[in-house]
């Protein structure tokens, strides 16, 4: 099995080569730079999965896996994309079949629970992904894969939800929070007011500003969500029992 890393930035793509080969020995890393590294690596070797910057010297990473989706043999082959802004995931999802997705900065976990998910034999030890998570529709075209555990909290505004998570904010447009909630099922995500919803976890203060609303702030994220008189005791009961 072979992954080959297209990252321009060197620091990122030495790092991210050296996780996966301490992590899985077993697999083959390749790596390159640009477009053009991409495209002479590809004709020298097959590649499993592929780890693309969005953003590379000599072009767009979605434009390039574009292109070697119309090479026979790579039209469903896994890629991840690499992006410090989540609004660029909408379009390469949409246009490219990707994979996943990695947001910068990420961690050692970002990545195993990809490879993890992506392989499951020839020789590599991987781990079951026993996360709970929820598909989200976003529009006709696209989908995320969100899980539980990485949601801080999810508000409705302008007619749609935006949810928050620990990757960045991912607009929703086609449930409403009831419906989101009820996809969810978890026992630290809660509703907190007609238009948030929280996850207990996540929670760093709770403080009361009017006679019947209460602000909440989270830890990572400096946005604050409301909760209001009629969720404010299942909130805090939660909340406690995470504590």
């Amino acid at each position: 099995m072979r992954i080959l890393i297209i990252e321009d930035e060197i620091i990122q793509n030495e790092n991210l080569v050296k996780i996966i080969k301490k992590n899985y020995p077993n697999l083959s890393v390749l790596s390159g730079y640009s477009c053009k590294d991409t495209r002479k690596i590809i004709k020298e070797n097959e590649i499993d999965l592929f780890f693309v910057d969005v953003n590379l010297p000599d072009g767009s990473g979605v434009d390039l896996v574009k292109e070697i989706r119309k090479i026979h043999g790579y039209e469903l082959k896994g890629v991840v994309f690499i992006t410090s802004q989540m609004f660029q995931i909408v379009d390469a999802f949409k246009s490219t079949h990707c994979y996943d997705f990695l947001i910068k900065p990420y961690d050692v976990n970002d990545i195993k629970k990809i490879i993890n998910t992506f392989y499951k034999s020839d020789g590599i030890q991987a781990s079951k992904d026993n996360k709970a998570y929820t598909i989200i529709p976003i529009d006709n075209n696209l989908s995320f894969k969100v899980y539980h555990d990485d949601i801080i909290f999810v508000e409705y505004y302008c007619r749609q939800c935006v949810i928050h998570t620990t990757k960045g904010e991912i607009i929703c447009k086609r449930l409403s929070l009831g419906k989101i909630l009820n996809e969810i099922k978890s026992d630290t995500i809660l509703q907190s007011h007609k238009s948030y919803i929280v996850n207990t976890k996540y929670i760093n203060k709770i403080e009361k500003n009017y006679t019947r609303s209460w602000d909440i702030t989270f830890s990572g994220i400096e946005k604050v969500a409301q909760a209001s008189a009629n969720y404010i005791e299942n909130v805090f009961n939660a909340w406690e029992k995470k504590a």
